[in-house]
């Protein structure tokens, strides 16, 4: 049985008083904290808060959450889109002994998986790369599978560039000359991106208003729009990336057509360049579609995995969410 926690929902405009846990946890991403949340908050149907975890007057783990009301699913709890992590923030080792840390984050993850399995029907997590040992949830019920990113952590540019492929060295120097600005206006982003999913006979999983207002909260101080940009000046390919303590997040990239194919490699070593200087690591993002992960991998890094589970109630629940999903897309 877990052990006994105290569980508060916390709403986004209160985790401002658990900044010094995230700041101090390993999972603890932009993707938890109070901006984010209250982007997905603005934005989103449904609800998002945090579920506070405490043990004698310590918080021991926070967990972001999505919850939705879905025809003949009832309450299910889902990964909001263009959030690559969401799952179970925990405290740092410190000073404890591995044995200790692993009984202390066993014990409250199991208290984690009951509290999320008793209020929600069907709830996804994908956990941060750090939380590697995800046992006490999958021994609750929780199923799923590895997950894939590709991280680049700062080295000497020219030592970067001697480990490229040729042809990739190629592609690069194809967009020497061209003009890449850093910038926090989203309009011309939210047209290359509704082209981009045009061109492949999708809907964007999310709306203009969704892009403007992440741009309006993170450009600047904690994210950029990278754009790539012809002689004439006109933006023809776009990459969104953000960054907080830990990392830098490619989190999203579109295109008109005149933007494709070698320029956009140039546009994302500029990136790279960019997030370097800052002295971050940048995480691709996932590299889970093959076409996808040959063009990001292409740079190299560090291909790291990550924990994608879900549960559900009952295996109706299973098959109703599966068609959920299918009809989505």
């Amino acid at each position: 049985m877990p052990k006994d926690f105290d569980v508060e929902e916390v709403p986004p405009d209160g985790l401002a008083r658990f900044d010094d846990f995230l700041a101090a946890s390993p999972q603890g991403t932009l993707f938890a904290g109070a901006a984010w949340l209250s982007l997905l908050a603005g934005q989103l149907p449904g609800r998002v808060v945090a579920l506070a975890f405490a043990a004698g007057g310590e918080t021991r783990a926070l967990v972001p959450v999505w919850e939705r009301r879905e025809p003949f699913l009832g309450a299910t709890a889902e990964i909001p889109p263009l959030t690559p992590y969401w799952g179970p923030c925990l405290p740092p080792a410190g000073d404890l002994r591995a044995e200790r840390v692993k009984a202390r984050d066993h014990d409250v993850l199991a208290a984690v998986a009951a509290e999320i399995k008793r209020r929600w029907r069907y709830a996804r997590l994908a956990c941060h790369p750090t939380l590697a040992d995800v046992r006490p949830l999958t021994w609750a019920g929780f199923r799923g599978d590895a997950r894939y990113t590709s991280i680049l952590p700062p080295v000497p540019e020219d030592e970067f560039l001697a480990s490229l492929s040729s042809s990739l060295r190629n592609k690069l120097k194809q967009g020497e000359g061209l003009a890449v600005e850093e910038s926090g206006d989203a309009e011309p982003f939210v047209a290359m991106y509704a082209e981009t999913f045009g061109r492949r006979g999708m809907a964007p999983p999310v709306a203009p208003s969704f892009l403007r207002a992440l741009a309006a909260e993170f450009c600047g101080s904690a994210g950029a729009i990278f754009y790539l940009k012809k002689e004439n000046g006109e933006a023809v390919a776009g990459r969104l990336v953000l960054w907080g303590r830990l990392a830098a997040y490619d989190l999203l990239a579109a295109s008109f057509e005149e933007g494709r194919g070698p320029l956009g490699a140039y546009l994302l070593w500029r990136e790279v360049r960019a997030v370097w200087d800052r002295d971050l690591p940048l995480d691709m993002v996932g590299v889970n579609v093959e076409a996808i992960a040959r063009f990001k991998e292409s740079f190299g890094g560090l291909l790291t995995p990550y924990y994608q589970l879900a549960a559900y109630r009952s295996p109706l629940v299973r098959l109703l969410a599966a068609a959920r999903r299918r009809f989505r897309r």
